[in-house]
């Protein structure tokens, strides 16, 4: 946990996950860059339209049963509304939760750098290989990053395009997210709305 100030209006920041690659100052909306030597303007974005939310950043409670802290969120657009892509903390260990018109996906293993055939040929039904695990594609998609708040794992500049992936493997719920610089993978399960509860 540390504290500096925002290189933009100055405001304080306070980063509370040792691992958070980006902070949204709350202020001012500046996207910056954190690293060793402090924060860098990655640039500036507008806020984030206001949607009803089961979190907000900031938000704790227990997802089932484990205690969690909401630390920031990436939202996308996609032809059918957005979905929220939730940075947490859950009991102690970093952890992603997909909030998308009302449905909740808990993902607590994330695959970075993975390897994947070639995007544009894939299609849904189809079994792919994604690094060295066998997948079978659900739905293809296709999202623009609208922006950011809080702390983020990491860092895609709002108005990037992402090829999408809801998949399954070896019995878990599987989000593969594609963009011209990486390819990430994160599995997990889905979630019931009473699996969450959120404090106050």
């Amino acid at each position: 946990m540390s504290s500096m100030n925002c290189s933009s209006c100055g405001a304080p920041v306070e980063i509370k996950n040792r691992f958070s690659k980006v902070f949204v100052c709350g202020y001012c909306s500046t996207h910056l860059k954190v690293s060793e030597s402090g924060l860098d303007i990655a640039g500036k974005y507008p806020k984030l339209a206001e949607f009803p939310s089961v979190f907000q950043v900031g938000s704790r409670g227990t997802i089932l049963g484990k205690p969690f802290a909401a630390l920031g969120r990436m939202r996308y657009k996609y032809q059918g509304g957005h979905y929220d892509e939730w940075f947490i903390e859950l009991d102690g260990e970093n952890a992603w939760f997909t909030e998308d018109e009302g449905t909740f996906t808990l993902y607590t293993d994330l695959y970075e750098a993975v390897d994947i055939p070639d995007i544009t040929s894939i299609k849904a039904g189809q079994n792919i290989m994604v690094g060295d695990k066998k997948v079978m594609v659900k739905e293809k998609g296709h999202a623009v990053v609208e922006g950011g708040e809080g702390e983020l794992y990491f860092y895609v500049e709002p108005g990037t395009e992402v090829v999408y992936l809801d998949a399954v493997s070896e019995g878990k719920k599987v989000s593969v997210e594609y963009t011209e610089n990486e390819v990430e993978m994160f599995a997990g399960r889905p979630l019931l709305k009473r699996d969450i509860v959120v404090e106050g």
